[in-house]
């Protein structure tokens, strides 16, 4: 058995729970400090460093009682992270006690500011320990330097997660239940930008029998947002268009494709706070009022991408429109200001090929009377 120093995100105890797949309550747990060292927040990231400071105390917890598997799974964890291990002797009501700590932060990360806990875990404690549970997913045979480049993928999709738990209508559909799925097991045989997902689990049946075990796969992205920029006053959208690799792997003899502005959902970010990221981005464009069109799964079958869609009220004169798009992330966006009748006539003939497009225009043809305003 083996005991462990650990401060700043592996203090919140269900993140530590996550990764040990252990019940918090099985924790032994108890306060400590580590003398003539603090925490402070890395440059840029959400994660603390551990430095030498005369005079400091850095604060912290005891773990005492893991087993070799434990600390694995620890490894596994911080490795990915760019953390070693070192011993140390740290402070507790019943003395000086020697333990493990995870040190030596990735190169170039900088200490900035003090780490407080209470900051982290309100904005990102929920998100961390889910995005936790994807990183364990690869445990033990993915290398962890694997999970450090997929950081902002995984924070991203649990947050689609969390969303996605918020309670939602069943007037129509089959409520979901407890023991509606019982989850035999997961495993992520593919882990990139995106990742997939399979399956194995029973469900009950519509006669309220369990269906037989199946197997079912999911291509995991996380949340987006589009927004289609219309002008009331001269009746005008702005469309974008860009090349996509959907239609060129599907052998389409047309691949630039004409859509509404969207991007993925940043960790931390609401949808509407991403469509107005997204229209500066891509399109130079500062949006007014907000209207949210729908939120839906565009391919429920085989994909857990949900997108929540808006169209956004926007001054659409002589500047609008044009080339843009963010050159370190290899966009190549072209900007059209079109009048409404003729993005409606794009549909028709197939030009307009983008369903959040079609779900915004289709939206915009119903509501936009009441919008217009005098030019």
């Amino acid at each position: 058995m083996e005991r462990m120093f650990l401060y700043g995100t592996l203090c919140h105890l269900p993140l530590l729970a996550r990764v040990l797949n252990r019940p918090a309550g099985t924790l032994d747990t108890l306060p400590a400090r580590l003398p003539d060292h603090a925490v402070r927040l890395a440059d840029g990231e959400g994660f603390p460093l551990i430095l030498p400071e005369p005079g400091a105390e850095a604060e912290g917890l005891l773990v005492s009682g893991l087993t070799a598997e434990d600390r694995a799974r620890l490894d596994y964890y911080e490795g990915g992270y760019g953390f070693g291990h070192e011993e140390v002797t740290v402070e507790t009501a019943a003395g000086p006690v020697a333990a493990g700590i995870y040190a030596r932060a990735r190169s170039g990360r900088a200490p900035t500011g003090a780490w407080d806990p209470d900051v982290w875990r309100a904005r990102w404690g929920d998100l961390v320990t889910e995005a936790a549970g994807e990183v364990m997913l690869g445990y033990p045979d993915r290398p962890p330097e694997v999970n450090a480049r997929r950081d902002r993928m995984m924070l991203a999709r649990a947050a689609s997660t969390l969303r996605a738990r918020a309670p939602g209508p069943a007037s129509l559909r089959k409520p979901t239940r407890p023991g509606d799925v019982v989850e035999t097991g997961r495993v992520q045989p593919y882990a990139n930008f995106f990742a997939v997902e399979e399956y194995t689990f029973r469900h009950t049946r519509f006669d309220g029998r369990m269906s037989d075990q199946m197997v079912r796969a999911a291509f995991l992205t996380g949340d987006a947002a589009t927004v289609l920029p219309y002008d009331p006053a001269r009746d005008a959208v702005l469309l974008i268009e860009q090349l996509r690799v959907g239609p060129y792997a599907r052998g389409d003899s047309q691949i630039w494709s004409v859509e509404a502005i969207a991007g993925l959902i940043d960790p931390g970010e609401s949808p509407e706070e991403t469509v107005r990221r997204e229209a500066v981005e891509e399109a130079g464009l500062t949006l007014g009022a907000l209207h949210r069109c729908y939120g839906y799964y565009p391919s429920p079958g085989a994909k857990a991408e949900y997108i929540y869609s808006f169209v956004g009220e926007a001054d659409l004169g002589a500047e609008a429109g044009g080339l843009g798009g963010l050159a370190a992330e290899g966009e190549d966006i072209r900007g059209h200001v079109v009048a409404f009748d003729r993005a409606m006539e794009l549909i028709g003939t197939g030009e307009i090929g983008n369903a959040p497009l079609i779900l915004s225009l289709l939206w915009l043809a119903r509501h936009r009377e009441t919008n217009q305003r005098p030019a």
